[in-house]
């Protein structure tokens, strides 16, 4: 029998069910368990507890959005409008953002991680284990960080980089579970400060990281190293750089042996898993396909294997621009013009960046052939059906690097972020630097726009950073103080709870 569990956003009641499946999150969930006992039983528990997983793999979540978006609302993307999917994110339209269906994925699923978090400690099943409560109870502090930390990003200014005239705050912070449409009812919270939202993401972290292990049950799950990753980006998103480099220390020293060199770092993109990865998203069965429409491989490629241009398989909605080329060492034939970039794609030459080998020329399938990301491409043995990243190694480096070379910074150490930097470019095939000053800056955040593109960060770091968006020559440029940095909360959430404020020209 097929029972349904609640679910509850902030001011609504909807009815959904816990997927379950018994031990890993590899396996498809196929079978709900019943509210009454969800959380009363081992099997239950671990059937919410990948159930508050799951939710991420979405194509709302990192399924896409939160990856394929901040490249098109930036300036790394250009939508080729094959399908017209990302061409109004590209452009920046109006309430081209992020939709209501992140609100509603991320406060469900922090509903379920607070209604675990309050089963967990006084579940007496003879089965469940103290090593069970800590794992699940750590788990669900990583994901619950996480949620608030995709939410806060998104629709929030970040510490230090605001416009004060249109600043109104930060996002409601529920720490307790509802389980009852009359307490979801009675449930209208107001928007906590940012920094509240920022402290409590940190709290979660701290708590997680001090009883996870590393590698633990992989990275798949929560674990120690993804924590002490995690934190140093926020901590770098707070610009407390004196704790993102301890953070990052902290994660470097435990898992830094994982950077790939430029020997392996293409093999590893194309293996079932990134060996630089920390944490990420599995999708292993053709069940959890997201499918040829919105899929990473679909939005970034029209190829269905690398270098196999006789097959057409995805859209390849969002390539790269040509400002992105440009940095990464590759030329189109008659020079990086917008000319010669509407033409049919080729690639004249390479530098000896190895990152641009993830980047060739697409199928002619959908239209005129463009270069295209292949950082996705279905090494599950399906095609649309790959694993979402959320942090590598190589990003920690380069929180590292940058908290110790931004000027004025609590630890600056030019030395050491020069260190830290040709660490990577290295590693890249890149002969090393020798930049000083606010060179030196800036090109830790070049290399980190060429180390994380097609991955869900330009557009925050630009946030963050309090910088304008130049999108020549393909698009207007994108002001920090222009309304649409902030995505519009959900009207339903504003209209059914006065107390909830509507970010500024929406």
């Amino acid at each position: 029998m097929k029972h349904t569990f609640l679910k509850i956003s902030l001011i609504a009641l909807v009815l959904t069910s816990f997927s379950a499946c018994r031990d890993a999150l590899e396996i498809s969930p196929r079978q709900s368990i019943d509210a009454t006992s969800a959380l009363n039983t081992k099997d239950g528990i671990n059937a919410a507890v990948v159930s508050v997983y799951s939710r991420f793999k979405s194509v709302r979540m990192y399924g896409r959005d939160l990856i394929a978006l901040p490249e098109a609302m930036a300036d790394n993307g250009f939508a080729t409008n094959k399908s017209g999917r990302l061409l109004a994110e590209a452009n920046n339209v109006y309430r081209a953002h992020f939709g209501d269906a992140l609100w509603s994925a991320c406060y469900n699923g922090i509903n379920q991680a607070n209604l675990v978090l309050e089963a967990v400690p006084t579940a007496t099943d003879a089965g469940i284990t103290a090593a069970d409560k800590t794992s699940w109870i750590a788990q669900m502090q990583f994901l619950r960080a996480l949620y608030y930390f995709d939410l806060v990003k998104v629709y929030s200014y970040m510490p230090g980089a605001t416009v004060p005239a249109q600043d109104k705050g930060g996002i409601p912070l529920l720490l307790k579970g509802v389980s009852s449409s009359d307490a979801a009812i009675a449930r209208l919270p107001e928007r906590a400060t940012t920094t509240a939202v920022y402290n409590q993401i940190v709290t979660d972290l701290l708590a997680a990281e001090a009883a996870l292990t590393f590698p633990g049950s992989g990275t798949s799950f929560a674990n120690k190293a993804a924590a002490q990753a995690l934190l140093s980006r926020v901590y770098l998103y707070m610009k407390d750089y004196a704790k993102a480099k301890q953070w990052a220390d902290a994660c470097i020293t435990l898992a830094g042996s994982r950077l790939s060199n430029a020997s392996s770092y293409v093999a590893q993109w194309r293996g079932a898993s990134h060996n630089e990865t920390l944490f990420q998203f599995a999708l292993a069965t053709n069940a959890e396909n997201n499918g040829v429409n919105e899929s990473l491989q679909t939005s970034f490629t029209t190829l269905t294997a690398p270098g196999n241009t006789t097959v057409t398989g995805g859209f390849g909605d969002l390539v790269p621009t040509l400002s992105l080329l440009t940095q990464l060492g590759i030329t189109i034939p008659g020079g990086n013009t917008t000319t010669n970039f509407g033409l049919s794609a080729a690639i004249a030459s390479r530098s000896v960046d190895v990152r641009n080998q993830l980047y060739e020329p697409g199928t002619s399938g959908r239209g005129t052939s463009k270069i295209e990301c292949t950082k996705y491409i279905g090494k599950n043995g399906f095609i649309n059906l790959d694993n979402l990243p959320v942090i590598r190694i190589a990003e920690v480096y380069l929180n590292r690097a940058e908290a110790m070379s931004t000027p004025g910074s609590s630890v600056f150490n030019a030395t050491a972020a020069l260190a830290d930097l040709n660490t990577i470019a290295t590693n890249r095939g890149l002969s090393a630097f020798s930049s000083t000053g606010t060179a030196l800056y800036e090109e830790v955040l070049n290399q980190r726009r060429l180390e994380l593109a097609f991955e869900g960060h330009r557009f925050f770091d630009l946030k963050r950073l309090g910088r304008d968006i130049n999108k020549a020559p393909h698009y207007l440029n994108l002001a920090f103080t222009d309304i649409r940095v902030l995505a519009p909360i959900p009207t339903r959430e504003v209209d059914g709870n006065k107390k909830i404020v509507q970010n500024a020209g929406y």
